[in-house]
């Protein structure tokens, strides 16, 4: 059952935004947020950022451009949940675009390794990476085994579709989270940290445990500059975007 869980909780950590209940600080300060009015889905997507003049060696923080996941030290997220409660996203980076997500709940902490680097953003990138777990559950360990693809592509263009399969271990065996990802297209979307032009991707796929496989399917939000501000798995509660802070 523990296994379970945890792989539960890897998969949620996959969609960007799943996240045990937590306490939001008051205190927390709010970043400035899009208000422009967008009605529908549009095809076509302009993004502001002015592409490098010349690119940079591999290995580099600076290969972390990816318009709609920033990879920055000491960015927060914080996230309401449909069920109540809240939860705190802070992210380690180093110069050499591998990042460590922590994510906080009310009564539980777990820890997500990921990589940027020219495709793209990778959770559990490398033989190794680690999803860690404690809390009313006990503690546990995930480690990837192997991993293909990426979880977020640099460029992304609607219409587009790119898969990522990871096999992993715990201390009751090994699994399988096989990922099918879409780019929906642009659509104006509204959560408690206000109106963004946000990226929809649609996730589905299935994760094997104890040789069997367990359907997942949802959808999620990206803002430019900003990162995941919605997540609305099948199953699961939804979960939104209330306030951030990402270092310049």
């Amino acid at each position: 059952m523990k296994k379970i869980f945890i792989l539960t909780i890897l998969v949620l950590a996959l969609s960007a935004c799943g996240a045990p209940a937590s306490s939001v600080p008051d205190s927390a300060p709010m970043k400035p947020t899009p208000t422009e009015s967008f009605d529908g889905v549009v095809n076509e997507f302009e993004s502001t950022q002015t592409p490098l003049a010349n690119p940079t060696p591999e290995g580099d923080e600076s290969e972390c451009d990816n318009p709609f996941y920033p990879v920055k030290d000491e960015a927060t997220w914080f996230f309401s949940i449909s069920t109540g409660g809240n939860a705190i996203h802070t992210m380690s980076a180093d110069d050499f675009g591998k990042f460590t997500i922590t994510v906080k709940g009310a009564d539980s902490t777990f820890t997500i390794d990921g990589q940027c680097d020219s495709e793209g953003v990778t959770i559990m990138n490398v033989p190794g990476a680690q999803t860690t777990y404690s809390g009313e559950y006990g503690s546990s360990t995930v480690s990837t085994v192997s991993v293909s693809g990426v979880s977020l592509p640099n460029d992304i263009a609607q219409g587009q579709q790119w898969t990522q399969t990871i096999t992993v271990t715990t201390e009751a065996g090994t699994s399988i989270i096989e990922t099918n990802y879409t780019a929906v297209g642009f659509e104006n979307i509204t959560v408690p940290a206000g109106n963004f032009y946000a990226l929809k991707v649609e996730q589905s796929g299935y994760f094997t445990v104890f040789g069997q496989k367990v359907a997942m399917h949802g959808f999620n939000w990206y803002a430019e500059g900003v990162g995941p501000v919605k997540s609305a798995m099948d199953g699961a509660p939804t979960i939104e975007l209330t306030m951030y802070d990402i270092p310049e």
